[in-house]
């Protein structure tokens, strides 16, 4: 994770946080800065020597809790750092006030906080986001896959290696294609590459390299054409390669600040009852964020090693 703070910002969070009468959104923040491992961050102080990080450190136990991490690294406008050198692949930006350059941020990735409006934001989130649905009742909304308006994104990922089966019992038009929508909401204008790890393609039968090729090429066209209107980059990776690696089997979504899990798969509608379920939980659980750091590295890890995989069906489709 990316973390941009504020100073004056953390000075002030310092000051008012009260153990015992904290809120769920200071409890939150405050466990980010002192849980949260593996954490660029940033913070708009000059920091020159060893005698200013310690003084920094001394005055403010948040700082010092995120230093005993890794060191800050200190930058002249947060704003300008973040424009410039910033990937967005999970950045979180808290300020003392909000910055009329929060938008175009948000638009990039990142999460913006401030001091006026982040408690509120943060328990909007948790109710949104951190949610269940009982698959021995029934599915019957893809509305509940809205829950990612509520968060910055700039890349979705999807582990199901039947999404794209295309059965009877498994219409990509009644699954994958409505789901999709329920996460993009109303984005029609952003870009975002859709990543779906999948295997089974059922190809016609007897399944040659050709077939496959087939089916792929075909199952792409339909998805580009269902979302014609929106500007999204479908990009399917070949989930059966390397020895299958077992560590892609679990059906989940990812993306920026989200997981989704789904035992029984993303293939929901007809409905059979089961003893699956759906949860959603963001990165504002500990638990979740470092889970969602670690899935996000296995797949990135399996991408990076299909780059220079040749396989008579595909690795990675467009390449």
């Amino acid at each position: 994770m990316e973390l941009y703070i504020e100073k004056e910002f953390l000075d002030n969070f310092y000051l008012e946080f009260d153990e015992k009468l904290a809120s769920e959104g200071q409890r939150i923040l405050a466990s980010v800065f002192r849980e949260f491992g593996e954490i660029d961050w940033f913070i708009n102080t000059p920091i020159d020597s060893s005698a200013d990080l310690e003084s920094l450190i001394k005055n403010n136990p948040f700082f010092a809790y995120r230093a005993s991490y890794s060191p800050p690294i200190p930058v002249e406008s947060i704003k300008e750092h973040f424009l410039k050198f910033s990937n967005c692949s999970q950045t979180i930006i808290i300020t003392e006030n909000e910055e009329q350059w929060f938008p175009e941020a948000e638009s990039k990735g990142a999460l913006c906080l401030a001091t006026s409006s982040y408690q509120e934001r943060i328990k909007s989130i948790l109710k949104t986001c951190h949610s269940k649905v009982d698959l021995s009742i029934g599915f019957n909304n893809w509305d509940f896959f809205r829950f990612q308006e509520s968060l910055p994104f700039n890349k979705i990922i999807i582990n199901d290696n039947y999404i794209l089966t295309d059965s009877i019992n498994q219409k990509i038009d009644k699954n994958l294609i409505p789901m999709v929508k329920s996460l993009m909401g109303e984005n029609r204008t952003k870009e975002v590459p859709i990543y779906i790890f999948t295997k089974d393609l059922k190809p016609e039968s007897p399944g040659t390299s050709s077939q496959i090729k087939d089916a792929l090429e075909k199952k792409h066209r339909r998805l580009n054409s269902s979302f014609a209107n929106y500007k999204l980059n479908f990009k399917v990776v070949n989930n059966n390669l390397l020895g299958g690696q077992g560590t892609l089997h679990d059906r989940v979504m990812l993306s920026n600040f989200l997981m989704v899990d789904c035992g029984k798969g993303f293939n929901l509608l007809p409905h059979t009852p089961s003893n699956s379920q759906i949860i959603v939980v963001s990165i504002f659980d500990k638990y979740t964020y470092n889970r969602l750091k670690n899935h996000i590295k296995i797949h990135q890890d399996y991408l990076n090693s299909l780059k220079n995989l040749k396989n008579i069906n595909f690795t990675i489709y467009p390449s």
